[in-house]
Formats: structure tokens, C-alpha cells, sequence
């Protein structure tokens, strides 16, 4: 049985007390379930301790067979907007601003395959701009320009 270390919040305003817990069938329905709520919610910061299916989430990004995957997702992106090519089964990305990001985002991919370790705000990053099709990406009427989008994402792998 896994278990996991969560933050709760004590009595006192300032302070968090760490508690462990086994993990439950519950908790590893919600993470499959809600995925992308929960990459949103690891991009944007909260920290994985915060509950179970989040610290299963966190350990599933932190897997480097899953970073290899998002690597090779970014690099066929790039290839396709090189190409002019979209799958027909897809949401079409904005093929003019990969391109022109093209280097930015192979160096991104390469970052998510390098040796050291990546922060999982990061990856979560990486996985919402790749899986959100209202996203910069996808959309020019996202809220975030996509070179932004891509270099907040490069920045977050770092660890601190």
C-alpha cells in the first residue's frame, strides 16, 4: 500500500503540520479522473503535499518516462509546423507561432529529457500548454501569448 506525506493546516495561521497517509482507491480514481484539473492546480503552484491525488499526480509528471513523452509531444508539434502538416484527428495548433518559436520549444523539449531533475510545477506547466485546447497553443485568443506561455513553462522546470 502507498503511502503519502500531506500539509494540513494546523491551529496556528502560520504553520502546516505534515501528516501521513495511505493512499486510497479513491485518491487514485480522482487522479486519473481529473488529470488536467489537477496539472491546473500543480502549474499554477499549490504544492503536490497539498492532497493525495495531487501527490500522485506530481509523482506520475516527476516520472522521466513521462517527461520523454512530453518531449516527444513537443517535438512532433514543432515538426508538424515546419511541415505545414496537421493530423486530421487533432486540434490544429497555430502553426506560424510554433514556427516561429520552433527553437524555443526544441530547447524546451530538451530540458524535460535532460539528466537533472525538473521541478513538477514545471511539467504540469508543459502538460496544460500541450493538453489545453483553449490554450496559447491552440488559440490566439488565449488569454497568454505562446512565447511567454513557453518560456514561463522552461523557467518552472528549474529547481530552485
Amino acid at each position: 500500500m502507498t503511502s503519502v506525506l500531506l500539509l494540513t493546516p494546523a491551529c496556528a495561521r502560520h504553520a502546516d503540520v505534515v501528516e501521513p497517509r495511505r493512499v486510497r482507491l479513491r485518491d487514485r480514481i480522482e487522479t486519473r479522473v481529473r488529470t488536467h484539473h489537477l496539472d491546473r492546480r500543480l502549474a499554477d503552484g499549490v504544492p503536490p503535499e497539498r492532497s493525495a491525488a495531487l501527490s500522485l499526480r506530481a509523482r506520475r509528471l516527476a516520472q522521466p518516462a513521462f517527461a520523454a513523452f512530453l518531449a516527444r509531444r513537443v517535438h512532433e508539434i514543432v515538426r508538424e509546423a515546419v511541415l505545414h502538416r496537421v493530423p486530421r484527428a487533432q486540434i490544429a495548433v497555430r502553426l506560424g507561432a510554433v514556427a516561429e518559436l520552433s527553437a524555443e520549444l526544441d530547447e524546451l523539449a530538451r530540458r524535460l529529457v535532460a539528466p537533472r531533475p525538473a521541478a513538477v510545477q514545471g511539467l504540469a506547466q508543459v502538460s496544460v500548454l500541450l493538453g489545453e485546447g483553449s490554450g496559447p497553443l491552440y488559440s490566439s485568443l488565449a488569454g497568454e501569448d505562446l512565447g511567454a506561455a513557453v518560456r514561463r513553462a522552461r523557467a518552472a522546470l528549474e529547481l530552485v
